[in-house]
């Protein structure tokens, strides 16, 4: 089978007789026991290595004694030519629900599962993306040859791969019960690579991948609408539906307002209807928060009247019971020509359509679309993400994701001009497949950041092969990301982190350097900060003399480090009320052009020391630091870092800097590791940007993560 596929194998025969296996090959041999219940050969001792034809017999029945001991019945013996010496490396595949063929790649052997030095892909997969699945392994050096050793031939390696895993290649022909295999180990070697192994695994996995994306209907409407319904709102007291309806009034939404309910004439003061039927016009969204029983019933509209109906409700296909219910919702709904979003969901956010599912929402219109699956991290997203100062353009919490899914609000907002960058908190890995095979074809990019509920390990196979053994979720999500270009990140703050720096980043700057400069007040501090730049990828040079000579010009106070980090104590930060740091950074970016700049700031000491009697010195420095990025044009990144002291007075300073640096175009953070691994994902952005006239997922296939 592997022959057919064009992957190299050695010469071989199986037969129940040893011997007459062994008879047509020459040169030293490999005996192999075959047996349904021997899963790791090697280990029960059915491999025997380097036989001359006269040894065959004895070792054959030797081995089956062996094996009968362990209740292993030999069904036949593999007799192949022994391959020459290389490197041995595992590559294989595993069914995975909701996402299709998941291939693995890495150092193998019977060490494979101790190595555990693998990297996974997901098929079909292209030369581009195997060689960045090979760019993962930490044992690759090994491969190309260390420490004077003859460097194996990757290049047969990437063949090997494309004929298993790629569009035409073997797994796309096997039928749906093979649902995992192993050839391990495939030898690699100068001269190229062979399959010396191969075990493939029979079963049923349910729920397969499939790879086509729903229909793209205009989403304008669902972000635009100009009449909204609320359904489940009380005419006697307060619910959700009720602070929904007050919500919009108080956000500012300026379209149509519709209650529906069966026997009140109005809600919250507004007239209602009585069911969607008896709306008039076209209803835009519809926000139902009704028992999941209700929702189908009072969903129904002729067919066009309603575009979007967003369910609230849970009870659907979350839980076993519901299943059947959501099916036959989703079915009605795509009846009458109505796009269901949800269930089980919280809600949609517009900014520039002015409404929200989040009491006193920020409503300020920005670049920055959110979908979510979580209905309650979308809400931690916009608190959160606000106070940072992000400026939304929307959030759209998708729950089960029944009907509209993440792949299709991607492929709208990929298209909005308003969008600079996307950020995606998904759950499910058959949504984050589908977000893949949009990125794949789509030739408008834009920044896409990811958050992953559920990467645990949880979801490993028993040991019936390597590759099932080691394709957990932990690495899986890293490998769907990889492919689909995406920023995978590992908690909400790194998620809004990296939302904040590709919002406020210039993506359209070429990739030029890796070189930060560090500014601020700390000593210590700046050494430290010197080292998380290190460790995310950048360097911190030394600063010429003469830069250092034109910074001394300035006629500081003693005390400064000034060679990079540029440390300044607090009275120095006090010079002209703090526009000394305007002068210092202009001295700084006339001599060079570094990607980043971060200016870290000890808001506590600065206050605390200088207010008195130099006013609001933190204010001045970045309205300096404001100036000078605009003056010096955005080919450098300029991050601020402003630390507190634990007390709330200080703590109410940054949060009103943190708007007046968003207002200057500077994203604040928390500390300079953040501040790093922010630069880190931007620069890798314009890296491959760069190197790319037209920028493609397979192009960025390890941005990031």
């Amino acid at each position: 089978m592997l022959q057919h596929f064009g992957i190299p194998v050695p010469a071989g025969t199986a037969d129940r007789d040893a011997v007459k296996a062994a008879s047509d090959i020459s040169g030293p041999l490999v005996l192999k026991a075959v047996s349904p219940t021997l899963v790791h050969k090697s280990d029960a001792g059915g491999v025997r290595v380097g036989l001359s034809a006269a040894e065959v017999a004895e070792a054959a029945q030797l081995m089956s004694a062996a094996l009968a001991e362990q209740g292993h019945q030999v069904d036949r013996f593999l007799v192949e030519e022994k391959a020459d010496p290389g490197h041995e490396v595992v590559v294989g595949a595993v069914r995975t629900p909701g996402v299709g063929w998941v291939v693995m790649l890495g150092l193998g052997g019977v060490f494979v599962e101790v190595l555990a030095d693998v990297a996974f892909g997901v098929a079909p997969l292209r030369t581009d993306q195997i060689t960045a699945m090979l760019d993962e392994l930490r044992g690759l050096p090994i491969l190309q040859g260390a420490r004077g050793a003859e460097p194996a031939d990757l290049d047969a390696l990437v063949t090997l791969v494309e004929r298993l895993a790629g569009p035409d290649g073997l797994l796309a022909a096997l039928p749906p019960e093979v649902v995992e295999l192993d050839l391990n180990p495939v030898i690699v070697n100068p001269a190229g690579a062979v399959a010396v192994d191969a075990r493939f695994v029979l079963g049923s996995v349910s729920a397969e991948h499939r790879s086509a994306v729903a229909p793209n209907d205009d989403l304008s409407a669902l972000y635009q609408p100009q009449t909204i319904a609320v359904l489940g709102a009380s005419a006697k007291g307060t619910n959700g539906a009720n602070r929904y309806i007050r919500g919009l009034r108080a956000g500012g939404y300026t379209g149509r307002i519709v209650p529906i309910h069966p026997t009140a004439e109005a809600i919250e003061g507004i007239p209602a209807a009585r069911t969607m039927a008896d709306v008039r016009d076209v209803v835009d969204y519809a926000f139902v928060a009704l028992p999941s029983g209700a929702v189908a019933e009072a969903l129904q509209a002729p067919a066009g009247q309603l575009r979007f109906a967003q369910v609230i409700s849970s009870g659907f296909g979350e839980v076993p019971d519901g299943a059947e219910m959501e099916r036959q919702l989703v079915e009605a709904m795509r009846a009458q020509k109505t796009r269901l979003i949800g269930p089980n969901c919280l809600g949609t956010h517009s900014s520039s359509g002015g409404f929200s599912f989040v009491p006193e929402a920020p409503l300020e219109p920005g670049g920055v679309a959110v979908v979510s699956q979580s209905g309650g991290l979308s809400v931690d997203i916009l608190r959160l993400g606000a106070a940072r100062g992000l400026a939304f353009h929307s959030l759209t919490s998708i729950g089960n994701a029944a009907d509209l899914g993440p792949a299709e609000i991607v492929d709208f907002l990929l298209g909005a001009q308003e969008v600079s960058v996307i950020g995606l908190y998904l759950e499910s890995l058959g949504h984050a497949r589908s977000v893949l095979d949009l990125l794949a074809e789509h030739s408008c990019v834009k920044p896409i950041v990811l958050l992953a509920g559920g990467r645990t390990s949880e979801g490993s196979r028993a040991a019936s092969s390597h590759t099932g053994a080691l394709a957990g979720n932990h690495r899986l999500w890293p490998a769907v990301a990889r492919q689909a270009g995406m920023v995978l990140t590992d908690s909400l703050d790194e998620f809004v982190n990296v939302l904040l720096a590709f919002d406020t980043a210039d993506l359209t700057q070429p990739y030029t350097n890796s070189d930060g400069v560090l500014f601020g007040n700390g000593g210590g501090a700046s050494v430290l900060a010197a080292d998380s730049l290190a460790h995310h990828g950048l360097r911190v040079p030394v600063l010429s003399p003469d830069t250092v000579a034109k910074i001394e010009g300035l006629g500081l106070p003693p005390g400064n480090g000034l060679f990079n980090p540029i440390d300044t104590p607090a009275p120095t930060l006090g010079v002209n009320g703090g526009a000394v740091a305007g002068d210092i950074l202009s001295i700084v970016l006339d001599a060079m052009t570094p990607a980043v700049v971060i200016t870290h700031l000890n808001v506590g000491i600065i206050h605390r020391n200088l207010s008195q009697t130099h006013g609001d010195v933190t204010a001045a420095i970045i309205g300096s630091i404001g100036r000078v990025r605009a003056e010096t044009g955005l080919a450098s990144l300029h991050y601020l870092v402003l630390k507190g002291d634990g007390k709330s007075d200080v703590d109410e300073l940054i949060r009103s800097y943190v708007q007046l640096a968003r207002s200057a175009g500077l994203p604040v953070y928390g500390s300079v590791e953040d501040a790093a691994r922010a630069a880190q994902v931007v620069l890798e952005f314009r890296k491959r940007a760069s190197h790319a006239a037209r920028p493609n997922p397979g192009q960025m296939a390890d941005l990031g993560g």
